[in-house]
């Protein structure tokens, strides 16, 4: 019990530092606003939110005598929870457009468009899930749990993984064949590098296919302890749903690391800052501030 309390800090703390270094860094850098990074803030959002509400109210509820389910706080965990799943699926889907149809990608996906995507994101969990937890916690209405338990795994769960698995799936597969060609192009061209919307394709390939591997990998639990809730084909012990806890936060802490490692413009930005803090800066660092990728 007590190592479980330990551990749980350190997701919680990587998801507040590094989703706030990414939105601090997309907020106050210009190159940094683009559509694709719209989604990527709003995912960072709620990511920060998971890792500063899931594991404290688990703490506190922890030593509350009182139902933690009926807390308007569990409420908002939960709610941070479901924002995170619903916000990777319009950035899996900006970069399923980008990379499966890069011709009709600029007219498919606006400015407009996208945020009518991050709204629906953030909207949906919001009405379809905390406004009839609220209600219920403060005792304004009733609704059949048994019922309403099963839409919102469907909706927030279920449903993101087969999804986001079948999108990336698709990503990945074009995405490498386009490297193949791009590199085929290239040696008949007698190209030494290959160009910079090949290398954009296989950039935005790896983040999402990172960012979702993790978020299937972590959720894979989750999955499994929403089966023993529903079914009796295995025991929900109070451990699984400590274990799943942890899970969900180390997801959202590992996503800020995919795009620090992965994508392009924030690994930039990301560097430029490490060699202004350094005293000395060395020769590496001039040359990747006077490089633009």
């Amino acid at each position: 019990m007590n190592w479980y309390w330990i551990l749980g800090w350190l997701p919680s703390i990587f998801a507040i530092l590094g989703n706030g270094v990414v939105i601090y860094l997309i907020c106050t850098r210009s190159r940094l606003k683009n559509v694709p990074n719209h989604f990527v803030l709003s995912l960072a959002l709620a990511d920060l939110g998971v890792g500063a509400c899931c594991f404290p109210v688990q703490l506190i509820c922890s030593f509350n005598a009182t139902n933690c389910r009926n807390q308007i706080a569990d409420d908002i965990a939960v709610l941070m929870i479901y924002s995170s799943n619903t916000n990777l699926c319009p950035m899996t889907i900006d970069r399923y457009l980008a990379i499966v149809l890069p011709l009709t990608y600029t007219s498919l996906m606006t400015t407009r468009r996208a945020r009518y995507l991050i709204a629906f994101s953030w909207c949906a969990p919001l009405f379809s899930y905390f406004i009839p937890a609220l209600c219920t916690s403060l005792h304004g209405c009733t609704i059949n749990v048994n019922i309403t338990v099963i839409v919102w795994t469907s909706m927030f769960e279920f449903v993101p993984c087969v999804l986001l698995l079948t999108a990336t799936t698709k990503i990945i597969i074009t995405a490498r064949r386009h490297c193949r060609q791009l590199a085929k192009m290239n040696n008949q061209l007698q190209y030494n590098q290959p160009n910079h919307k090949g290398q954009t394709g296989v950039s935005s390939a790896r983040v999402i296919g990172t960012v979702v591997a993790i978020f299937i990998a972590c959720y894979a639990l989750e999955v499994y302890s929403s089966l023993c809730h529903f079914t009796k084909f295995c025991g929900l012990t109070k451990d699984l749903s400590k274990a799943v806890f942890f899970l969900v936060v180390t997801n959202s802490a590992a996503n800020p690391f995919a795009y620090a490692l992965f994508k392009r413009d924030i690994k930039r930005e990301l560097k430029k800052i490490f060699c202004k803090w350094r005293s000395t800066p060395a020769a590496g660092c001039s040359v990747s501030l006077s490089t633009r990728a």
